[in-house]
C-alpha cells in the first residue's frame, strides 16, 4: 500500500474528471499476487501465491450535479481511469467503486478496486 503526500493530479474515472481535496492524501495498493514459502518434511520449499486486488482511495470535491452523474458509475461495472500520484507515479485502474459513497460538505472520499497498475 502506499500512501502519498497529498492529492492525485489529472484523475479521471469512467470518463469523468474528478476534482480531489487539497489536503487529502491519495493512496493506492497495487493488484498482483502475494505469496508465502514453505518448508515440507523432505526439505523441499514450496510457494504459495494469493491473488489481491488493487484499489486507489481519494477524497474530492463534487457539486451535487457531479456528484449524481458520478453516482451512476456505482452499478458494479468495471471502467478505466488514471490518476498522477504527487511523485509523479501515472496509476491506471480497471475496477469498480467499492463501497457506500455519500456526499458531505460537499466532499466524497471515493475508492475504486481492481486491476491497478503503476505504469
Amino acid at each position: 500500500m502506499a500512501i502519498t503526500g497529498g492529492p492525485a493530479r489529472d484523475f479521471k474515472y469512467g470518463g469523468l474528471p474528478l476534482r480531489p481535496t487539497k489536503d487529502s492524501d491519495f493512496e493506492y495498493d497495487e493488484s498482483g499476487f502475494d505469496f508465502e514459502n514453505e518448508p515440507s518434511p523432505n526439505g523441499d520449499v514450496y510457494s504459495t501465491g494469493n491473488a489481491r486486488i488493487g484499489y486507489i482511495s481519494q477524497e474530492c470535491a463534487f457539486t451535487p450535479s457531479e456528484f449524481r452523474e458520478f453516482k451512476r458509475l456505482q452499478d458494479g461495472s468495471s471502467r478505466s481511469g488514471t490518476a498522477t500520484a504527487p511523485n509523479g507515479d501515472v496509476i491506471s485502474v480497471n475496477g469498480a467503486i467499492d463501497g457506500e459513497i455519500n456526499l458531505v460538505g460537499g466532499k466524497a472520499t471515493i475508492k475504486i478496486a481492481g486491476k491497478v497498475r503503476v505504469q
